[in-house]
């Protein structure tokens, strides 16, 4: 039966490439990782128009992202129903700087230049420590080394003022005879965009960084970058619109890193130096809000991985980071300022063992330790087992725990009783199937139960804004995902997700809504399925069509203080590709093709309206 509904339903626009690595921090096959784990091709979803991280994430099994107003605006991350401050963001395995409330604004990377984006969905801290609750999402560079010296450009415009420009340039000293020892791939990319409602202005650019030095075949050296900066005007919800409102971000991240890769041992170091920085004006009722937010971060890991004999493999590995922030909140009509800067230290310490039991059943037991300058020390524990069912489908099943440690937002106006926050916490489980045959036209596919089990989150107290560990809270589901060409002139993509949440404890929100234990969480749908197919013809054209169905999502409407149904919502897109010759290729993108009004996230929020987009992209 899943056979007959890989070919009606279909994964991401993911083409599963043959090795990942963001389970294990090493590359390991893609036919032996968990079903949890998905890779995007990004240069399978840039051929279909899409150039924004929140674009290439949504269609991915057990992953929710939703935009507030329109494309490259303010988008929230759900992974299996968690926060968007409890999943991790990496740049070829480098923490990147969350925000102050430890969220990310994911739309302040473009993609252009990214090889890959590789997906650990579930808990994930024994490798990865804090803020793994939900997952892991790791943007990987090409590497410079493997590719031949080349060049790419990206010219867009488009609906709503929309134009971008964007180059990714490759140089090695390899030749045809000799593979290349040292290179380097730089991308730029910048973007504006008018958006389509009043004051919804975003201007945008990214700058990203790869460099490779290989000192001796056992020995690579490598420096990774990357630079950002954005300017974006936040137009509010439609019944209480913000004409002044804006939020700036900018960041740079540094990285030197080295490789040993031995015969039966490879270990890994590296040192990463990070900057962001964000301003924002917010018109409240309570008065207007001017605030500035700085945080310096540096991250030191190193870790190896050895070959004890043909079945066992052992690794071990430790992170240092150090969090310095700098928070300024100023009310400009009372003139009252709430200055907050802080540094958080963190050491943590990991091992693991990957036993291979027989030909067909493995065992991984991990374990971790995290000691904090500022919070209570937390250890988080990892099993999984994997059995080879047949040669080409695999069961997985893994439980394990994860946390998030309190964010300096959640600092700034001290703890209700001065009582110190615990760390949010996630007891996770799982189980799944996935199947690959790269010697059949039966599309790849997998299929995952999971549920998350959260304790001690945390919320701040409505009349003062102090922090407190508050509620529990569960998700669960089951999410299902396939990609594959059934003939070679066709490929198939999608993925769908169940999902429940539930609120286990009763409270209050900071914002004054009160949450009664047994309600679902707000925002997440209930269902959430993409299904899509591109067909090529005649070699030099290609048509794709995709179809994203939200259904059962709940709200809540601050005027009246009452929880409200989201109507359902299906946004269709439509890409069109004509290749003019082996160096150029001109495209056409439509979005919202029935013109779906319903928000794609919040009350409120509706969605873009119908829209057009033109590419032109040359390779030299």
């Amino acid at each position: 039966m899943l056979t007959l509904l890989a070919f009606a339903i279909a994964q991401t626009p993911i083409l599963l490439p043959e090795t990942v690595v963001v389970e294990s921090r090493n590359e390991q096959a893609l036919a032996e990782s968990s079903p949890s784990i998905s890779k995007i091709q990004v240069s399978t979803v840039t051929a279909e128009g899409i150039g924004t991280l929140g674009g290439i994430l949504q269609s991915s099994p057990g992953i929710y992202t939703a935009p507030t107003s329109g494309e490259g605006s303010q988008t929230s991350l759900f992974i299996r129903g968690t926060n968007s401050s409890q999943s991790a963001l990496l740049l070829d395995g480098r923490k990147l700087p969350q925000g102050f409330l430890n969220t990310y604004e994911i739309e302040r990377y473009r993609t252009f230049g990214l090889s890959s984006v590789e997906i650990l969905r579930g808990a994930s801290s024994v490798l990865y420590g804090a803020n793994a609750i939900g997952g892991v999402i790791d943007l990987r560079l090409a590497n410079p080394l493997c590719e031949k010296s080349s060049g790419e450009y990206a010219l867009t415009g488009g609906s709503y003022g929309r134009g971008s420009a964007a180059i990714h340039i490759v140089r090695n000293n390899g030749t045809e005879t000799s593979p290349a020892t040292q290179g380097t791939a730089f991308s730029f990319t910048t973007s504006h965009e008018d958006g389509w409602r009043p004051n919804s202005t975003l201007d945008a650019s990214t700058a990203l960084l790869k460099s490779e030095w290989q000192i001796s075949p056992s020995l690579t050296v490598n420096l990774i970058g990357s630079a950002d900066n954005s300017e974006a005007r936040l137009p509010g919800a439609e019944t209480n619109p913000k004409y002044n409102d804006f939020q700036n971000n900018k960041g740079w991240i540094i990285s030197p890193g080295l490789t040993y890769y031995g015969d039966n041992l490879r270990a890994t170091a590296f040192w990463s130096h990070a900057l962001s920085e964000l301003e924002s004006y917010n018109e409240f009722s309570f008065g207007n809000v001017h605030q500035n937010y700085r945080l310096r971060h540096d991250e030191i890991t190193a870790f190896i991985d050895q070959r004890l004999n043909q079945e066992v493999n052992w690794g071990l590995g430790t992170s240092y980071e150090c969090s310095d922030y700098q928070i300024k909140v100023l009310n400009l009509d009372t003139a009252s300022s709430s200055p907050w800067d802080g540094t958080h230290e963190s050491l943590g310490i990991w091992t693991y063992a990957d036993w291979k039991v027989t030909a067909y059943d493995r065992v991984k037991f991990a374990i971790r330790r995290d000691e904090f300058t500022d919070f209570k020390g937390k250890t988080t524990e990892e099993v999984t087992y994997a059995r080879k069912l047949k040669s080409e489908l695999t069961l997985h099943a893994k439980l394990a725990s994860a946390y998030r440690t309190p964010a300096a937002g959640e600092l700034l106006y001290g703890t209700v009783g001065g009582l110190p926050l615990r760390p949010e916490t996630n007891t996770a489980i799982e189980i799944g199937l996935r199947y690959h045959d790269a010697k059949s036209p039966i599309p790849d596919w997998t299929l995952v139960a999971f549920q998350n089990q959260l304790t001690d989150l945390i919320d701040v107290d409505p009349s003062t804004w102090e922090a407190y560990n508050i509620a529990k809270a569960r998700t669960r589901g089951i999410e299902y995902g396939i990609e594959g060409h059934p003939v070679n002139s066709l490929r198939c993509f999608g993925s769908i997700t169940y999902l429940e949440t539930e609120a286990l404890s009763t409270y209050t929100t900071g914002s004054g809504m009160k949450v009664e234990a047994g309600q679902s969480l707000l925002a997440r749908p209930q269902l959430n399925l993409n299904v899509g197919f591109e067909m090529t013809w005649e070699k030099n054209w290609a048509w794709g069509v995709s179809a994203n169905l939200l259904h059962d999502r709940v709200d809540y409407d601050y005027s009246s203080s009452v929880r409200v149904d989201l109507p359902d919502a299906t946004f269709i897109r439509s890409w069109i590709r004509y290749q003019l010759s082996p160096s150029y290729e001109l495209a056409l993108r439509l979005e919202n093709l029935t013109g779906e009004s319903a928000p794609p996230k919040a009350l409120g929020y509706s969605a873009q309206p119908r829209s057009a987009y033109f590419t032109f992209t040359g390779r030299f």
